[in-house]
């Protein structure tokens, strides 16, 4: 059984549809490898406390415990 945060991260996901869920697990992937192992810490899966649908920007907006948020684009890119 996992934590109730991971189970409120899972539900966070859970709520994205199957494309938006595979657009953040790729853009998540490629971001996190993109820095180094210290920076890597503080934007672990278990530091994420929202992700959100932006229509407008064709994009998710990924927010992180340490107050950071990210644009992931459908292009693979994250701003």
């Amino acid at each position: 059984m996992g934590t109730k945060l991971e189970k409120e991260r899972g539900n966070m996901l859970a709520k994205l549809a199957e494309n938006e869920q595979k657009l953040f697990k790729k853009v998540y992937k490629q971001h996190v490898n993109a820095m180094g192992s210290e920076e890597r810490k503080k934007y672990g899966r278990e530091e994420i406390t929202k992700v959100e649908k932006d229509v407008p920007n064709k994009c998710l907006n990924v927010h992180f415990a340490n107050g950071e948020w990210f644009r992931y684009y459908v292009d693979g890119t994250w701003g």
